[in-house]
């Protein structure tokens, strides 16, 4: 049965195998030693409360509290930067003990993609903003010397890695950098052909009317204006405009003769609406079976979100008839395939006519 002891000096406590144990052995302790350990963990507390705290103040490099690059960068000696750098240290200690001790890699892969990622359109500040590095070492990286020298030869791992994970994307350009407007033009021409007036477009994008013209007639747009087109086609492309007062009627109705009368093609019509190449404008032509297609066909009769708009002629007519085969009225037809009743009637007088 263990047996606790306290002095009543000091306060030390100590647990023993028994009485004759802690007989010989309590009174040995020494209570100077306890008071100086006591008092080293009293400093050791009031050190770690009385630590400086520093945010990262470099406008691009975005440091974090935890991180041993606070603790030297940002002169941070807060508990959680401290434990950090003092982690590194040990790690870079037993990486030089067992020979495994890595402090520079060859720059040469750093610079190719840095040039890579330039002539892609990622500017020098955007670089060093998605890496958490100084411009001016990008740049440095980037070019070698004026001298003829090879530039920088060797850098740390972990600015390797921070350089190389950028990847050459659309979502890595910088907001004001220029990019084809190919692909802004066709998402916004596919969402008016389903009948999103181009003045609703313009306020969800938070533009104008006149400069959301001017972007889908010019050659090129900037970066931002392309992602903001792009997250907004994937929201609205298979879901039709607000049709529930009459204004917004006719204008859904004005937008898609607006987008019939040029030829622009609807959503489904795109396999790859940035990459694809330009039919040209796109002309309705009579209905024959080669101008079928079964799958479309079939989506529409399931009710699996296909409007009428996204179907061919041809595909209009047979959808509309195998409907009416199947008992459906004009007003439901009208509604599974987002349209309006007036079209549903136009369809079916047209296959009764033939």
């Amino acid at each position: 049965m263990s047996v606790t002891r306290t002095c009543s000096a000091c306060g030390y406590s100590g647990t023993y195998a028994g009485d004759a144990l802690a007989d010989v052995h309590h009174a040995r302790h020494s209570c100077a030693k306890h008071r100086q350990a006591i008092e080293r963990a009293r400093r050791r507390v009031q050190r770690a409360r009385s630590r400086v705290q520093r945010d990262c103040t470099h406008p691009r490099a975005r440091h974090v509290h935890g991180t041993r690059v606070a603790y030297v960068r940002d002169r941070c000696r807060c508990t959680d930067c401290t434990a950090a750098n003092t982690a590194a240290g040990r790690a870079v200690h037993r990486a030089q003990t067992f020979g495994r001790w890595l402090p520079f890699v060859d720059a040469a892969p750093v610079r190719e993609h840095i040039r890579a990622l330039r002539t892609a359109g990622i500017g020098v500040e955007q670089i060093a903003m998605l890496a958490g590095i100084s411009t001016s070492h990008v740049r440095e990286l980037a070019a070698p010397k004026r001298d003829g020298n090879a530039g920088i030869r060797r850098v740390r791992p972990e600015t390797a890695q921070q350089v190389l994970r950028i990847r050459i994307d659309q979502a890595n350009r910088a907001s004001r950098s220029l990019v084809g407007a190919t692909g802004t033009r066709r998402r916004l021409q596919a969402l008016i052909t389903v009948g999103w007036p181009h003045d609703e477009l313009a306020a969800r994008l938070g533009r104008s009317s006149a400069g959301l013209r001017r972007s889908m007639l010019s050659d090129a747009v900037t970066a931002r204006t392309a992602r903001d087109v792009s997250d907004l086609y994937e929201q609205l492309w298979n879901l039709g405009p607000p049709q529930s007062t009459d204004d917004q009627r006719v204008a859904a109705e004005a937008a898609r003769a607006f987008a019939a009368e040029r030829g622009w093609l609807p959503p489904l019509a795109w396999d790859d609406i940035d990459t694809d190449p330009d039919p040209g404008p796109h002309t309705e032509r009579p209905g024959t079976d080669d101008d079928l297609d079964e799958i479309a066909i079939e989506r529409a009769l399931a009710g699996d979100g296909v409007r009428l708009e996204h179907l061919t002629p041809a595909e209009q007519d047979e959808v509309v008839r195998r409907l009416t085969e199947r008992g459906e009225s004009i007003r439901d037809i009208a509604q599974q395939l987002a349209t309006t009743k007036r079209t549903i009637s136009r369809r079916r007088a047209s296959i009764n006519a033939a």
